[in-house]
């Protein structure tokens, strides 16, 4: 399994898709999400990023720590084809912002061409993260959201939409399962479960 898209012949540009969070844990929603993007927009890969410090997330509750959240996002894409997963952040250190992220991965594929990833509640948020106007240089936003949701994104961002199934499922909602001793069964991969587990992650809800 590829942590940074696999190189090709010279002179064939390739398309990328980056789909940055936390991924405490990673579970099936993230992975409809990689799927559907993948396919919808013929890409040539799509990488899962696991935050090392997720800025917006910080002092707001406890965080798994960098290693395990990224074991369990190995774990959970497994051997997906056109799916791989990046420690492209853990390697950054400190804080993870989008813009530093692909500054350092256009670095290593200057050829390469980026889209980000993102959630119709994080896109109507671009404006706040770090250094937007370095973010709308660097690639296009591609917003996931159920079919047939009304979303205007924030001007002054290139973008697409892909419609995908409306699934309801969160980081929040099976940390709160696990604590509360519900299965999650179906909602994540069995290989992340395995890791749950064997960790006593979720005890507590947060």
């Amino acid at each position: 399994m590829a942590s940074t898209p696999s190189s090709t012949s010279k002179g064939s540009p390739r398309r990328v898709g980056v789909l940055g969070g936390t991924f405490d844990p990673p579970h099936l929603g993230h992975l409809i999400a990689a799927d559907q993007v993948l396919n919808a927009l013929s890409l040539d890969q799509v990488l899962l990023v696991p935050a090392n410090r997720p800025w917006q997330k910080v002092g707001s509750r406890a965080i798994t720590s960098a290693d395990r959240r990224l074991e369990m996002t190995k774990a959970a894409v497994g051997d997906a084809a056109g799916l791989s997963v990046s420690a492209i952040e853990l390697e950054l250190g400190g804080p993870s912002y989008t813009s530093v992220t692909l500054d350092a991965l256009s670095g290593e594929h200057p050829d390469t061409e980026w889209v980000v990833i993102v959630g119709a509640d994080a896109a109507a948020g671009l404006d706040t993260w770090h250094d937007t106007e370095r973010l709308r240089e660097q690639a296009t936003i591609v917003v996931v959201n159920r079919p047939g949701a009304d979303f205007q994104p924030p001007t002054g961002w290139r973008w697409e939409l892909v419609e995908i199934p409306s699934v309801s499922i969160s980081g929040t909602g099976l940390r709160r399962r696990v604590a509360q001793g519900w299965s999650i069964r179906f909602l994540t991969p069995d290989a992340v479960i395995d890791r749950i587990t064997e960790w006593g992650l979720y005890h507590e809800a947060g």
